[in-house]
């Protein structure tokens, strides 16, 4: 027998068995949009997509990602008849206490529902869309970037026993492994869960005006180890931002 279709016999069963384990987990767990219910068919969605969290009616709310123009400082999507990037107007009267801002989506349409569901009601099947969602914009603004340390902004200790995940850190946890897989080599980052931590109890920001999220997050973080992060480049996790600065 030859060595090509001795090859095919022992992957053959291997490749049955996977399909096979497919099938049942389907038929077990079968795709449940997050919002309504309704099934979905994975056969006509591609795989870890928002098509996989929601069916078609509830993705007709839409899904606005960022893309140019924006504002080349906070990210902020410009809806007005603009070709370049470039600074927008709040950015210039109060600039930026960090180089950059860079997300996903605008928070509206189906994202203004995901990210509650995936947050407050334990909705996990959307971390793997999330962190490849965020992982692609990583590459797209970071790639060329020098980057020492990726932190998923933490939870305060009693809200992550409530919670039981802190859903910043499920958007990155396997950051390495994708670069990995893309580039076929180990990123020169790495990701650090424990130089920051939350020493406060905030409340959520939503419906917060900007004085407000100052005074709400005020003192709520604490660097561990000032000297070991004092030269790194750092880019900082969170699934939303509400402006402050």
């Amino acid at each position: 027998m030859s060595t090509d279709l001795q090859q095919c016999f022992r992957t053959y069963p291997f490749l049955l068995i996977k399909k096979s384990i497919k099938a049942f987990e389907q038929l077990i767990y079968p795709l449940k949009c997050l919002k309504c219910g309704a099934y979905i068919d994975p056969k006509l969605v591609e795989p870890y997509t928002m098509e996989t969290c929601f069916c078609d009616i509830c993705m007709k709310d839409g899904f606005y990602t960022i893309e140019t123009p924006y504002c080349i400082k906070c990210g902020l999507k410009f809806h007005q008849n603009f070709s370049e990037n470039h600074v927008c107007e709040i950015c210039i009267k109060t600039p930026l206490q960090v180089e950059k801002v860079r997300a996903v989506a605008e928070y509206k349409g189906i994202i203004k529902d995901a990210i509650p569901l995936f947050k407050y009601s334990s909705k996990l099947a959307a971390a793997k869309v999330f962190e490849l969602l965020l992982f692609q914009a990583f590459l797209k603004h970071y790639k060329k970037k020098s980057v020492d340390l990726i932190i998923p902004i933490p939870l305060y200790k009693t809200k992550l026993r409530e919670r039981g995940f802190n859903q910043a850190f499920l958007m990155v946890r396997n950051f390495i492994k994708l670069y990995e897989q893309h580039f076929e080599q180990n990123p020169l980052w790495k990701i650090d869960t424990s130089s920051l931590i939350r020493i406060k109890k905030t409340e959520p920001q939503t419906g917060f005006d900007i004085e407000q999220r100052k005074n709400n997050l005020k003192k709520a973080f604490k660097v561990v180890d000032k000297e070991s992060i004092k030269t790194k480049n750092i880019v900082l996790i969170d699934d939303v931002l509400t402006r402050i600065f």
